[in-house]
């Protein structure tokens, strides 16, 4: 017999939630972020999730966990890099696993909402028997796959691999009681494909949290060193954040400014092939790759560069995609520079960044060589960047994002 959710019989308790990812928790931010706030605004929440892609004393490898009062239930399934193959029995296997330990969980005790972390969508699959049991079904679209996938493979949008990522992202968009993203431009791509008007998509940005980053304000000085210069990328390296761009163009203008580093504060597929660009140019004195450390620490390698850089590639996914890492250099007091992509544009006015055209190695040089000659410009830009923090921060999404699951538990199902 399914118990019924104690929302209404505990002082405070406002629903139980089911969140299911294919990551690991409590590596995925933004998954961490909802579920840290839900549940320190009365909710009950259960993240169900896969296992580090290998041991590690930095992962935990318990089968159930909590963290910051988010209970964490870790399936039998690890996540590793590796061929389309493997992404594909990973997808399949964590569907499975899901269904089974969604629907227990349910008929312990019944949960309000099932909140799915695409990718993939059709991970939604695993949330219809607790649907039909009564609770609400979300689905929350951090990346849209059809176009992930013809920007990293460069296929047409007629070919049979994105007809069939086209198919389960309709299918799944049609067994869901809500849609979540995480930007505009994202919101009126899946109002469109899904045939609804976009103020029935809820945008949660994945604006950054001042608990773990929290604004830095009156600088002392900037650069931190005279003649030395340390730009800084964060994040995943893979083929989409083209980091050779950045590399090339560190090497080109290292001459002109010889004390300008480049720092890597991350992991990926791209980075072996960055390693190597870095040899091929003559440059690896130039590069750096940082230690992976825990989201808490980002914020302190941040502050200790110059520059935060992302070089991300436009197109028909990378105009959607809004890069939180940009924000993120913004509240530890770094200029930026970025590609001017149209999801950036949207959000981010020219007089608080440096924009370059993506792609274009000469025109990122000379933004470059006009960062490192122009401190005043730099300290202006900087400024201004600071007034967009009133608004571009996790505290101001919060609310926003508490309010509407607050409403989504009380809709009937």
């Amino acid at each position: 017999m399914i118990s019924r959710s104690d929302s209404a019989d505990r002082p405070g308790h406002k629903g139980r939630i089911g969140m299911l990812v294919h990551a690991t928790y409590p590596a995925d931010v933004r998954v961490r972020r909802q579920a840290e706030t839900l549940a320190a605004s009365g909710f009950e929440v259960h993240v169900i999730c896969v296992r580090p892609p290998a041991k590690s004393a930095d992962f935990s490898e318990a089968r159930t966990d909590a963290v910051n009062g988010v209970t964490i239930h870790r399936l039998p399934l690890r996540k590793k890099r590796g061929t389309t193959f493997r992404y594909l029995f990973e997808f399949s296997a964590l569907l499975l696993l899901g269904v089974w330990k969604v629907t227990a969980l349910h008929l312990r005790r019944r949960f309000d909402v099932v909140h799915i972390h695409n990718m993939p969508d059709l991970l939604v699959f695993a949330g219809l028997p607790a649907k039909w049991m009564g609770a609400r079904l979300l689905l929350d679209v951090h990346d849209p796959m059809p176009e992930l996938f013809q920007e990293n493979y460069g296929a047409d949008s007629r070919s049979p691999m994105v007809r069939a990522l086209q198919w389960q992202e309709r299918i799944s968009f049609g067994r869901v009681d809500r849609l979540i993203t995480v930007s505009d431009p994202m919101a009126d791509n899946i109002a469109r494909k899904a045939g609804v008007s976009k103020e029935a998509v809820m945008v949660v940005h994945n604006f950054p949290d001042l608990n773990y980053f929290p604004i830095r304000k009156n600088r002392a000085r900037w650069p931190h060193d005279d003649g030395r210069f340390v730009f800084l990328y964060a994040g995943t390296v893979s083929e989409h954040y083209r980091l050779d761009i950045a590399l090339r163009a560190l090497a080109k203008i290292s001459p002109i400014i010889p004390g300008v580093r480049f720092q890597i504060l991350g992991n990926g597929p791209a980075l072996k092939d960055v390693l190597s660009l870095a040899q091929e140019l003559g440059v690896p004195h130039l590069l750096e790759v940082l230690p992976a450390v825990s989201m808490e620490k980002v914020k302190d390698y941040m502050a200790a560069a110059d520059v935060g850089i992302t070089t991300h590639q436009s197109g028909i996914f990378g105009d959607l995609y809004l890069s939180n890492k940009v924000i993120e250099y913004m509240t530890q007091g770094l200029p930026v520079v970025c590609s001017r992509t149209r999801s950036l544009a949207e959000y981010i006015p020219e007089e608080a960044i440096f924009f370059f055209r993506p792609g274009d190695i000469d025109g990122l040089s000379d933004t470059l060589v006009t960062i490192c000659q122009n401190p005043h410009l730099v300290q202006a830009r900087i400024d201004n960047a600071q007034i967009l923090l009133t608004r571009y921060v996790w505290q101001t999404e919060r609310e926003k994002f508490v309010s509407f699951y607050s409403d989504v538990v009380r809709a009937p199902p």
